[in-house]
């Protein structure tokens, strides 16, 4: 299997890498600046815009797959820092992901991590939370993730969304589906929300939204 991974040079991305490699996959990272990514890819390809069609078809020709790790970064991890991403980075890449899709070559599935909490999942967040985030910039990375998944859902592709709960950079690739009392501050490590993405690759055709925590 020869998997696509668009926003590679990520966090999240580059754990996709690592494993996909241990586990004999064939990667192509797809990233606007290679010399950010520092896993190694079996090959890499630039785009200057993610919101081209035509360049993301070119990028993606050949494999069988893609997952999609991109988010909106901050200056800074405080959550009113200022946008160093553009605020619709992963809604207008998926919507040219999907354009590419469509072509006779392109892969059809394609597996998208989101984030707990997004789209239909939003009033049941804590109040708390919910003041957090609507006061704060990561507002903008929410609204933008409900875009990309309802993009997706209306493509008629092969799609599964998984919505990670809190990350961090420990160890472990454990993961379990999240449950109606699940906070979306249990944390779950960037190396196991990698085994869950590659993991529904796996899977048969899927329509689903999965929201995945730390086992």
């Amino acid at each position: 299997m020869r998997i696509a991974v668009v926003g590679a040079s990520g966090l999240t991305g580059q754990q996709v890498l690592r494993l996909a490699k241990l586990r004999g996959m064939s990667t192509l990272a797809v990233v606007r600046d290679a010399a950010r990514l520092g896993t190694a890819a079996d090959s890499i390809i630039e785009v200057s815009d993610f919101g081209s069609a035509p360049e993301l078809r070119r990028a993606v020709a050949g494999t069988d797959s893609i997952i999609v790790t991109m988010g909106i970064n901050r200056k800074t991890r405080s959550p009113w820092a200022p946008l160093v991403s553009p605020p619709d980075i992963c809604s207008r890449t998926v919507a040219a992901l999907i354009d590419a899709m469509r072509h006779p070559d392109a892969p059809k599935r394609i597996v998208y991590m989101s984030s707990f909490g997004a789209g239909d999942q939003w009033n049941k967040l804590p109040f708390w939370i919910r003041a957090l985030i609507a006061t704060s910039n990561i507002r903008i990375g929410y609204r933008d993730h409900t875009a990309a998944e309802a993009l997706l859902r209306a493509s008629g592709l092969d799609w599964t969304i998984l919505r990670p709960t809190a990350l961090n950079d420990e160890a472990g690739q454990d993961w379990s589906e999240a449950g109606p009392e699940t906070s979306v501050l249990r944390k779950i490590p960037r190396a196991a929300v990698a085994a869950a993405l590659l993991e529904m690759l796996q899977r048969p055709t899927e329509h689903r939204t999965i929201s995945i925590t730390g086992a």
